[in-house]
């Protein structure tokens, strides 16, 4: 990660008077002072903390580092948390020398047709002396992308995690699965059903999942520290050394030291070398995380997993919270009877006795003839909201409705929601 020096640095570049005024004015710096110098790491942690809110009340001419000439790209947000997307500028491809651990791309290349992203794999096969064929993944259309790898030859490609089983059921089709080595899955969490399906479906592929953000122009921001497999269906992430990782306690704001078990929001700050468009320090980027070792014994760092979105797989209730990686957790153990996919839509509804909460669990059935009624009792009375409490002694005590389950239709064209609040009409 970076140094107490290179951050030091970094802000005193990010509030020099001659850039761009929004750090300073985030820091509250009089108009005709310097650049902020740190000389501590009390002061760095006293520094305030970025947020998507404070981007966004900016245009990207406020927040731009460098001539909006030299912009190379323009990434924006995919909007899954119901806000308007955020528009983040980008000066230059940045490098993927970490997938050499996991395969030699000398063939051509199926990538996903984010803007730019088959010239990034162009551009890395080239410098690694492979073919600079780089094929695009058309998700509207996953037999001819199928059909487009198989004549090309490809023997890996990148999608998003949704887009992965109409790719796999195509290639099955043409006997190409079998074909490939080397998968890259982005967009969100995998579910241990996935990873299951992957397995089997490419049994040949190295399977790794990337973390990266659109508002973080020095992608990616965790490095794989090994592959997804049935066996270890967690993804493994260490810092990358142009960034600089902090976790913070989502209740007190608090920092928290990266020890193995440690939990909380992620902040990132990142400066690869210059010049960028925009330095980012202390993001909030809204993902939650937990220190899986400290340090990881391959790469002498901490190493994290990613729970999931802070705002969107974490739902606080009343007498604790509900998490979506507690809901996988106990799905996995009735795994005759379902999946880990799932979707839990939650509702308060005002009763005589004021709002009770409701939940519905849409759960990907193995079974069609499941009794979801006793499902329903079972995960209730495991499902934890506090240490030694379960949602089901919430119903017992009135506090909440009795827990439903559902038949969940997965959507493979969007990105999943794992836990959705509703509003009663």
């Amino acid at each position: 990660m970076l140094s107490p020096k290179d951050l030091y640095a970094l802000v005193a570049h990010a509030t020099h008077p001659g850039n761009s005024s929004f750090y300073r004015e985030l820091y509250g710096l009089p108009q005709d002072s310097s650049a902020l110098a740190l000389h501590n790491m009390e002061e760095w942690r006293a520094l305030p903390i970025l947020s998507k809110d404070a981007l966004s009340a900016k245009t990207l001419a406020e927040r731009t580092f460098i001539p909006l000439a030299d912009l190379d790209h323009i990434r924006v947000s995919s909007g899954t948390s119901g806000k308007p997307p955020l528009f983040s500028p980008r000066t230059r491809v940045r490098k993927m020398d970490y997938r050499l651990r996991f395969h030699d791309f000398k063939k051509p290349f199926l990538a996903y047709t984010i803007p730019l992203m088959p010239h990034w794999h162009e551009r890395f096969q080239k410098e690694h002396g492979g073919s600079p064929h780089v094929l695009c993944h058309d998700p509207r259309h996953p037999r001819a992308s199928a059909k487009l790898a198989a004549a090309a030859g490809a023997d890996a490609f990148s999608v998003f995690v949704y887009h992965v089983r109409d790719l796999g059921e195509e290639m099955k089709v043409l006997g190409t699965n079998v074909n490939i080595r080397f998968i890259e899955v982005a967009g969100e969490l995998c579910s241990r059903a996935q990873i299951h399906y992957m397995h089997d479906t490419f049994p040949n592929a190295t399977i790794v999942q990337s973390y990266a953000s659109g508002e973080v122009e020095d992608v990616h921001i965790g490095m794989p520290c090994r592959p997804l497999t049935p066996e270890e269906p967690i993804a493994h992430y260490h810092p990358k050394e142009s960034h600089y990782l902090e976790i913070l306690d989502k209740e007190t704001g608090a920092l928290i030291e990266p020890q193995a078990g440690a939990e909380g929001d992620l902040l990132v700050t990142s400066y690869p070398e210059g010049p960028a468009s925009f330095p980012l320090i202390r993001y909030r980027i809204g993902d939650t995380i937990r220190v899986l070792e400290s340090p990881c014994a391959e790469h002498d760092m901490w190493s994290f997993t990613v729970l999931g979105r802070t705002d969107m797989d974490f739902a606080k209730i009343p007498g604790g919270i509900i998490r979506a990686d507690e809901i996988a957790r106990i799905l996995n153990s009735f795994p005759d009877i379902v999946t880990d996919n799932f979707e839990l839509h939650c509702i308060e509804r005002i009763t005589g006795q004021g709002p009770r909460l409701h939940l519905t669990l849409h759960v990907d059935i193995r079974e069609h003839t499941a009794d979801l009624e006793t499902l329903a009792r079972d995960i209730s009375s495991h499902l934890r909201v506090s240490p030694d409490f379960t949602y089901a002694d919430g119903v017992r005590l009135g506090r909440y409705g009795a827990l439903q389950c559902a038949p969940f239709a997965m959507n493979t064209k969007i990105k999943a929601r794992r836990i959705v609040w509703d509003t009663d009409s």
